[in-house]
């Protein structure tokens, strides 16, 4: 997978075969298991699949993320 994150005014790319995620960041690594890197939560943009790693799921899309729900956000206004 691609890491995606902007330390400064430039985007930078780490690639990766997994990551573990932290209170403060994610830890990377490779293949065999080491850490390659780490990217704090602030600087993350996002994680792309290379292709071949991409998951097919039952009806085209994946889940909603838990916690991310919308019934509640009528109560926000007041």
């Amino acid at each position: 997978m691609k890491v995606v994150y902007k330390p400064g005014n430039a985007y930078e790319e780490i690639n990766c075969f997994d990551f573990r995620e932290y209170e403060h960041g994610i830890v990377l690594h490779n293949e065999e298991g080491y850490n390659i890197g780490y990217v704090p939560h602030e600087i993350l943009s996002h994680i792309e699949p290379h292709e071949g790693e991409k998951l097919a799921f039952e009806d085209g899309q994946p889940p909603e993320p838990y916690g991310d729900d919308d019934e509640d956000d009528e109560d926000d206004d007041e």
